[in-house]
């Protein structure tokens, strides 16, 4: 079901409603969801509960980390860019 609250506020206390409309919808009744019925599944009505994921990644012992440039240049370009760093 989705809640829709629609009303007025207040023009000096914004925490109150003046009016409150309140429709309880369900998904039926929302068109795109009409549209696709194969897509909106109706076992699965919420998200899956979150849960934690265990990630480590293997370091091998005495192994050395990838250095690599991230683009090739030309030897006279890549000393005309270090030239410019300096």
């Amino acid at each position: 079901e989705i809640l829709e609250v629609h009303g007025e506020r207040l023009e000096g206390n914004l925490k109150q409603l003046k009016t409150i409309k309140v429709n309880v919808l369900k998904l039926e009744d929302i068109p795109f969801v009409r549209e696709l019925p194969n897509v909106f599944s109706k076992d699965l009505l919420s998200l899956p509960p979150s849960c934690e994921v265990e990630f480590c990644i293997d370091l091998i012992p005495g192994a050395m980390p990838v250095t690599r440039p991230p683009y090739h240049l030309e030897p006279t370009k890549m000393q005309e860019l270090s030239n410019q760093l300096k």
